[in-house]
């Protein structure tokens, strides 16, 4: 969470004075991130933000399909759960090379 914290510093530098309220990460469905419960993930985001502009602001996660590869029939899949198989094969998959974990969607701000 603290490279989430990061980009939302980054996003935010020249708003000195916008307050942050939310910010909305697309995760993919192969993150590791969406097998904990919503309450965890936005506790820990809490702790990454201590002392930042992102302190106070609500983190709303939006799940989307990941790329994946399946190691038994080679093809390419898009699954929605990080605990998918293969729809052709059942065979296990891996998240594609280029398969981005978490995107910083949208920032909220109030003025």
């Amino acid at each position: 969470m603290k490279q989430v914290v990061k980009a939302v510093e980054a996003e935010l530098d020249g708003t000195q004075r916008a307050k942050l309220s939310v910010v909305r990460l697309k995760i993919s469905a192969l993150s590791h991130l969406l097998t904990h419960d919503h309450a965890t993930v936005q506790a820990t985001f809490g702790l990454a933000a201590r002392g930042t502009r992102a302190e106070g602001a609500t983190l709303e996660i939006i799940a989307i399909p990941g790329n994946a590869w399946c190691l038994r029939c080679h093809s390419d899949r898009t699954v929605t759960r990080a605990d998918a198989v293969c729809s052709a094969c059942g065979g296990p998959v891996a998240a594609g090379p280029a398969e981005p974990e978490v995107v910083l969607h949208e920032l909220v701000v109030l003025e």
